[in-house]
Order: C-alpha cells, then structure tokens, then sequence
C-alpha cells in the first residue's frame, strides 16, 4: 500500500513538473485573482445539486430492490464519500464508503456493492455518450488526441459487456468455477457469480434503470455547467457546447489510478484539450486548481459529517 502511494506520488509530482516547469505562477495567481467568485460560487453551488441527484438515483436503485432509505442519510454518504476519495484511491474510496452504508441499510455485501457499482456504472455511461455524441461535432479534437476513436470503442464495449453482465441471467460458468475451490481464482470466480446474481436482480426493474438513467443524464448536465461556471468565471473563450467533450475526457483521464487524487493528470487533461480553444497553459492549470479547491472544500464538508456521524 505504501509503495503504491509512493509510486503514485512520484507521478503526480513528474506530471506537475512538466506542466509547471514553463508556467510563471503569478500568471496563474492573476488568474484566480480577477476570476468572477460570483460565477465560481455558483459554480461550488451546483456540487450539492449534483449531490442530491446522486442520492435520488441511489435511492431509486435502492428501492428497486425494496431496500429502505432516507434522502438525507444517502445525500450525507455522498459527501462523507467525497472526503475519503481525497486519502483512498480515486472515487473507489468513496465508494467503499457508500457500499458500507448501503450494506448497513439491511442488505448482503454482494447487492450493496451491486447497487453501487451500477449507480456508478450509469454516470460514466451518461458521460461516454456526451463524449461520442460530441466527438461527432468536434471531430477537430480527434486530431489532438492520437487514437480518440479507438479509446471511445474500447469503453463502449466495456459498457456493452456491463450491460449485458447487468441485464442477462446470472452466468453459471463462475458458479462452477467458485465451486472448483482452487485457491484465488475460485474466490475471485465466486465472488463475481454473487455479483451477477445481484445484479440480475435489475433486469426485471427496467422502469427504475430508465428513472436512475434519466438522473444520470440531468447530472451529467449538471457537471457540464459546472465546468463552464468554472469556465465563464475565468473568462475562457470555450463555448458551453464543447464541454460536452471537455468533461467526459477529462473525468475519465483523471480516474486513472496512475497518479495521488489525479492531481498531475487534471492540470495536463485540461491543457490538452482547452488549449485547442487558445487557452494559456497558465488558466488551464488555473481552471484544474479552483476545481481541485472546491473538490477539497466538499471533502472538508464531508469530514466534519463523517466527525459526528454515529
């Protein structure tokens, strides 16, 4: 563990020093400085209305499973996950966090860590159709990233398969395998075939699938305004359409576990693809530390709840 935060680190701090190695910071702190904190404010607002959409699909995901809830104890989870993915690694801390809770509710580890996983699975699939969506009307940005189109093939047949893992009947060949008992890999096999027995569980709730996904799409929405608040406040000269690309992009670089907190990769992600509108490496990096900041202000949030929860 240590040597994986360790390696991780040492990345975080190449990646930064390669980014800033060319880059006067007042011109970053010039930035920040004359950024709208209006604009910004409004900006850090739209984190809690992305929060209870999050804890409305939950709850949805939930209840299709008659697993009892309150709003307000699932909005909390959320933020008291937020403060975790800032010590553990990328959002599956937060989401070790929410399993936990979700397991706490009265169900078994494998249908609370389904619930999760596919509450998860429906936000990156909202996001990978933003991004193919867009792509097709910014086919400019395929240039700057070498291979875009194979990567986009590569996720949605990931996506495929965890739709067909989630909406087909369990598959026996893992039970059989789970039962072989030949060490790990008949663990691992087990473990996945109670997986997928709960999450068979969803195929029949195609109504509160569409309801969850209908909530992944208004709060992806939500992430992309959010940005451009970010955007706006800081006078960049990118138009609300093209972070319909931006963001996907972005989020799904930055939860590589390559690097501590993506820190490294969100600086780089960001020069990437908005310097491609004209924007100086100095508001890139400026853009990925106010967003950074307000992600560190959730999380401080989430840790005073998580200080006094029981």
């Amino acid at each position: 563990m240590k040597k994986k935060f360790i390696i991780k680190a040492i990345i975080s701090v190449l990646l930064l020093y390669f980014i800033l190695r060319d880059v006067n910071f007042s011109d970053i702190y010039e930035s920040i400085k004359h950024a709208d904190f209006k604009i910004l404010s409004l900006a850090f607002s739209l984190h809690f209305v992305g929060l209870m959409l999050s804890s409305i699909r939950w709850k949805v995901l939930l209840n299709s499973q008659k697993i009892k809830s309150k709003l307000f104890f699932l909005f909390k989870s959320y933020l008291v996950a937020s403060f975790f993915n800032h010590f553990l690694p990328s959002t599956v801390g937060g989401d070790s966090i929410r399993t936990y809770d979700s397991w706490k509710l009265g169900e078994n580890k494998e249908k609370a860590f389904a619930v999760v996983i596919l509450d998860r699975f429906l936000g990156l699939l909202t996001l990978l159709i933003f991004a193919i969506i867009a792509l097709l009307y910014s086919p400019d940005l395929s240039e700057v990233i070498p291979q875009l189109w194979f990567w986009v093939f590569v996720l949605s047949s990931g996506a495929t398969i965890i739709i067909w893992f989630i909406l087909s009947p369990p598959t026996l060949f893992f039970k059989k395998l789970g039962e072989a008992k030949k060490g790990i890999i008949s663990k691992i096999a087990g473990f996945v075939y109670k997986i997928d027995v709960a999450f068979s569980q969803f195929a029949d709730k195609k109504v509160d699938l569409l309801i969850a996904f209908s909530l992944s799409v208004i709060l992806q929405l939500n992430v992309v305004f959010y940005y451009f608040a970010i955007s706006t406040a800081l006078g960049l000269p990118v138009y609300f359409i093209d972070y319909f690309l931006i963001v996907p992009l972005v989020i799904f670089i930055t939860m590589i576990p390559i690097s501590f907190n993506g820190i490294g990769l969100r600086e780089s992600a960001l020069f990437l693809f908005l310097s491609t509108y004209g924007v100086l490496k100095s508001e890139a990096i400026a853009f990925a530390w106010v967003e950074y900041g307000m992600l560190l202000m959730l999380g401080v949030i989430g840790g005073i709840i998580y200080a006094f929860r029981k």
